[in-house]
């Protein structure tokens, strides 16, 4: 039988790049010990208390039913304000589309801005979900490198540079996954005005920003005129520790969200209610626990970089924030599939290989920061161990 070319599109390297992930995370449950540094959640961690008791009370008192496909209007009246507040611009809840986490409302807008011909131009390395995500719909992806020789930033001048007459969207993530890069209002600058000019889409992928401190976050979307052009995506899942809550959204002009609202009556038709309220809760927690959590993620890069400097044939690449360090394996003498492998069935440690992530992650592998200090610490030490036995050989 026939499938779609569809099924084409969202298949390829950027799919296969979590094979030892998931097959760590299987010997994981079937008892091994194996440490996962392959995926960016805090397993040694859990969800507030007064947000789990949130859910259970809305369980309790009977919230089982359909809920607004947009999403709960008190919950959408939260995410505008908490918005509001991190970017200045003025947006209410009729902007703010609620989804089943960040990934779904990457999907969504997707869907809604590009068609077959269209261009996307992605920053490279991306996380690894985006070509998919992004060409879904038929668009082409056009992949900007960061620079290397400017701490692997991006490059405004670039990414102007790459726009065509087919440009319809272009997509930034701060801190970057996997870099840990942060961009600056100067940078976002000029590519803003490049959208407004041309009447291009800018997707800001914002999921890490809530565990920066306050002094280094930035948004495209502070910024004059940004409000035409600029869609926001975020979560709680980084910043609440709440990644199996899958709560999510867009923000965005009101045309935009008549149109997103069709595509969920379609997609997911609505989140459960108990989720949401326990969201609402989340937000009226404050920003303790994305603190904790950037303390938690900027303790153990120190340890990283303590534990893994001057090793031949491998490289710390410099990082400042996100949940991510990266490793240069190029000179080891293996590829990055291969060290990820070997870690896994060497020395019983998960990570993940760059491949995925677009050319220039070729050769990188990425290390989650996201297990508690002392099995982080034995962590790196099986990979100098490893990166050693390679430079002996």
């Amino acid at each position: 039988m026939k499938f779609a070319s569809l099924t084409h599109r969202i298949a390829g390297e950027s799919v296969d790049a979590w094979q030892v992930h998931y097959e760590g995370l299987a010997r994981l449950q079937a008892g091994e010990d194996i440490i996962v540094l392959s995926v960016g959640q805090e397993t040694d961690e859990h969800t507030d208390g007064k947000i789990v008791e949130a859910a259970v009370a809305s369980l309790r008192s009977g919230r089982h039913h359909y809920t607004p496909v947009e999403g709960d209007p008190a919950l959408r009246a939260a995410v505008a304000r908490r918005h509001r507040e991190l970017t200045g611009q003025d947006v209410d809840e009729h902007q703010c589309a609620i989804f089943s986490g960040a990934q779904n409302a990457l999907f969504a807008v997707s869907q809604c801005l590009l068609e077959h011909g269209d261009e996307v131009i992605l920053i490279e390395p991306y996380y690894t979900t985006y070509p998919a995500t992004f060409s879904a719909g038929g668009a082409k992806v056009v992949p900007v490198a960061v620079n290397a020789t400017r701490g692997m930033q991006m490059v405004p001048e670039d990414v102007i540079g790459a726009i065509t007459d087919r440009t319809r969207a272009i997509v930034v993530n701060s801190p970057n996954n996997p870099l840990g890069s942060i961009y600056t209002l100067a940078q976002y600058r000029p590519i803003v005005e490049a959208c407004i000019d041309r009447n291009i889409w800018l997707v800001s992928d914002e999921v890490y920003q809530e565990i920066l401190l306050p002094e280094d976050r930035s948004s495209p979307a502070s910024l004059p005129g940004a409000e035409e052009i600029c869609i926001t995506v975020s979560s709680l899942s980084k910043s609440h520790r709440m990644t199996g809550w899958r709560i999510g959204w867009a923000i965005g002009p009101r045309a935009l969200m008549d149109h997103l609202y069709n595509l969920s009556m379609c997609m997911t038709y609505g989140l459960p209610p108990f989720s949401m309220d326990a969201a609402l809760v989340a937000f009226q927690t404050g920003s303790s626990v994305a603190d904790a959590v950037r303390t938690s993620m900027d303790r153990r890069r120190r340890i990283a970089i303590e534990c893994l400097r001057d090793i031949p044939g491998l490289r710390l690449l410099d990082s400042s924030g996100g949940m991510f360090v990266v490793l240069d394996v190029r000179e080891s003498g293996i590829g990055s599939r291969e060290f990820a492998r070997q870690m896994l069935d060497r020395h019983r440690v998960s990570l993940l290989p760059c491949d995925g992530f677009g050319a220039s992650g070729t050769g990188l592998v990425r290390v989650s920061l996201c297990v508690e200090d002392g099995i982080f610490e034995q962590a790196c030490l099986r990979i100098r161990e490893f990166a050693l036995q390679l430079s002996e050989a």
